[in-house]
């Protein structure tokens, strides 16, 4: 049985914030591999606007998924790295993946 505060305990979940965005949970997959630039990044989502991919790392850095380190200044450059809890939140999304193929 579904508890009747279900609803609202769920949409501060952090797990569901992050599912519930394809392009967040992607961008943390792709940092599990190694730290990327914007370019990098805006590369490999080429499906998802400049603007929208650059509201999503925002909020990823927001929610302390992700960390932003600007490379030179002004930022022309910035390469982002998963933190800790984005760390911890890899396995979880590597295994949603793997799943997600087996059942294709």
């Amino acid at each position: 049985m579904i508890p009747e505060d279900f609803a609202e305990k769920i949409t501060f979940n952090r797990t569901w914030d992050l599912l519930s965005h394809r392009w967040k949970f992607y961008v943390v997959y792709l940092l599990g591999e190694r730290p990327l630039r914007f370019g990098e990044l805006r590369r490999l989502c080429a499906a998802v606007s400049r603007v929208t991919l650059t509201g999503y790392l925002r909020q990823l850095e927001q929610e302390g998924f992700i960390s932003c380190r600007k490379l030179s200044e002004p930022a022309l450059f910035a390469e982002y790295t998963l933190t800790d809890l984005g760390r911890s939140a890899l396995p979880l999304v590597r295994q949603l993946i793997a799943w997600g193929d087996e059942a294709d």
